[in-house]
């Protein structure tokens, strides 16, 4: 697939099918991505993958923190969760300095967007995630984050479905100086 066709045919996949990855292709992605560019090879991030056997675990975990003591919901997002071939966690530091913390920020999108990319060039869909819940510290404590990290964000792995090329509205995004 030439670079044009993948960039217009990416999309975020939001209805999970059943369905698994080979595990060789999603490395393989996430090694690709890891050229992404990237403010003075800061290179801020680790991943943390929540294969298909245990997606019912993470699941469960982060279900209970996002809908304490609603049992419903968290059937439901258990159960929205279970098809998922796998999450990739987007683990990182957390800079106190405004300046790098930017640049960190920056280099994280740009290495997830481009996971993406390289998993939709292996036929696995993909969708990121950034809720709320991934700033809750019970959360954190059992992925094994550190004081000094963030969670930046969740890439939920799937099946790719096709999709038609849907035209931008951004328009006129170029002004002179």
């Amino acid at each position: 697939m030439d670079f044009e066709t993948l960039v217009k045919t990416r999309r975020s996949i939001k209805q999970y099918e059943d369905t698994t990855v080979n595990d060789q292709d999603v490395q393989d992605a996430i090694e690709l991505a890891t050229y992404a560019p990237n403010h003075g090879m800061r290179e801020p991030w680790r991943i943390v993958w929540v294969k298909k056997h245990r997606v019912a675990d993470f699941s469960q975990l982060f279900g209970s923190l996002s809908f304490k003591g609603q049992t419903e919901k968290q059937a439901q997002f258990n159960d929205k969760l279970a098809p998922l071939a796998g999450v990739l966690l987007v683990v990182g530091p957390r800079d106190r300095r405004q300046k790098e913390h930017l640049e960190d920020v920056l280099a994280v999108g740009g290495f997830m967007q481009t996971l993406s990319l390289a998993l939709h060039q292996k036929s696995i869909g993909s969708c990121i995630k950034t809720p709320g819940t991934m700033f809750i510290p019970e959360l954190n404590d059992a992925l094994n984050i550190q004081k000094e990290e963030m969670l930046y964000g969740l890439i939920y792995l799937t099946a790719q479905t096709s999709n038609e090329i849907k035209e931008r509205k951004n328009s006129n995004l170029i002004s002179e100086f």
